[in-house]
């Protein structure tokens, strides 16, 4: 894609000061392409320059007979035809090159301020600014943020999944538009649930990525396989995309519903709680498991929990503990198990007390991390 903002060019046979005496009739021509009479490429001319040349004193005499070949600038172009991401890459090799150059000869850098284009046969396509690529980049980077956060929002669309003995109720909110949270709930074999909360390292859309990976290997499992295969195939995914460079922590689990039991796996999430009679007890294996991720081979611990009618399990990611309010106090686990103790005698759901608890602690202090949390019921 042609990235030129300045299309101006001259032939290199014209005189400087009438180049000059033109150029004071369009204020909006900053630089402009020099070319032979091929319309190739010669140099280019930085207006600023031009004008400080001829108003030197003497300047317009010195200069009365000079061509504008004269006073070119030799920078070397690129090719019109290469992806933007290519250019932005071949100009980030040649400043690393005139960095290690200067650097070796304990001089300062002098870096070119706009860039050529040209065609296949080296014909002027146009000029382009280091701002110029720094805006397109972020242009394009600001778009694919946004939609990866529309493609994550209708990933966690889904909030409930009600059963006759039991429910799950989901959610999120990410800190800065895409997070690395994700929540999914489905109805399995026989009756069965399964659900899982995971926090992905990092934000952006890198995890973005994951969160798209994960869902679609959840929405395609064959669920008869197991807990345990399935977490094997979630960290042999995660290692060999991005080689150990993202990891995620996770809560995983089964509900069977004719044995009342949970089967669970924590991959380094300790993120959980259990709700008995308005007692918060955190849940945690007696075998630890590393996050998913992290290394090449896993064999996950899992535990099993038998629930009582009543009973609530309370998945959640720690950004919900870790928000601070104006004195830098954090939100914290006792207000948090305060909230959850209470939630038998409250008529409100969780994902409006929650979120509305935390805005009132926070005093408008801004949103650091993800946030997210399931709550799974048993014996609605």
């Amino acid at each position: 894609m042609n990235i030129a903002r300045y299309l101006w060019y001259v032939p290199e046979s014209v005189k400087v000061l009438d180049v000059t005496d033109e150029l004071q009739r369009y204020p909006e021509i900053a630089v402009f392409g020099v070319v032979n009479q091929n319309g190739s490429y010669c140099g280019l001319i930085e207006r600023e320059a031009l004008f400080s040349l001829v108003g030197k004193p003497f300047g317009r005499e010195v200069l009365q007979r000079s061509l504008i070949r004269d006073l070119i600038k030799r920078v070397e172009p690129f090719d019109a035809r290469v992806n933007f991401l290519s250019v932005a890459q071949q100009l980030q090799r040649r400043d690393d090159a005139l960095n290690r150059a200067a650097s070796e000869k304990g001089v300062a850098v002098e870096t070119n301020k706009y860039f050529p284009l040209v065609d296949e046969q080296g014909r002027f396509q146009g000029i382009f600014s280091r701002y110029d690529l720094h805006e397109y980049l972020a242009t394009i980077t600001r778009n694919d943020i946004e939609l990866a956060g529309r493609i994550q929002e209708r990933l966690l669309s889904q909030q409930t999944l009600k059963r006759e003995h039991c429910s799950l109720i989901g959610w999120t909110r990410s800190a800065k538009g895409v997070g690395g949270d994700f929540y999914y709930m489905q109805e399995i074999n026989n009756g069965m649930l399964f659900a899982t909360l995971c926090d992905v390292s990092g934000k952006g859309v890198s995890a973005a990525l994951i969160v798209s990976m994960l869902w679609g290997m959840l929405r395609t499992y064959d669920y008869k396989r197991g807990l345990r295969e399935l977490v094997i195939n979630i960290n042999k995914a995660i290692v060999t995309t991005f080689h150990l460079e993202k990891y995620l922590t996770g809560f995983f689990l089964f509900f069977d519903p004719q044995q009342s039991k949970l089967l669970c796996a924590d991959m380094g999430h300790s993120h959980v709680y259990l709700i008995r009679k308005n007692h918060v007890k955190p849940i945690k294996g007696r075998l630890l498991n590393l996050p998913i991720g992290v290394d090449e081979s896993v064999s996950p611990a899992l535990m099993g929990i038998t629930l009582q009618k009543g009973d609530r399990l309370f998945l959640y990611t720690d950004g919900i503990t870790e928000q601070v309010n104006r004195s830098g106090e954090e939100f914290g686990e006792d207000r948090l198990k305060s909230l959850l103790s209470s939630l038998s005698q409250e008529q409100r759901p969780l994902n409006e007390l929650l979120p509305e608890s935390i805005d009132l602690f926070s005093e408008g202090v801004p949103q650091q991390d993800d946030m997210s949390f399931l709550l799974f019921t048993y014996g609605t």
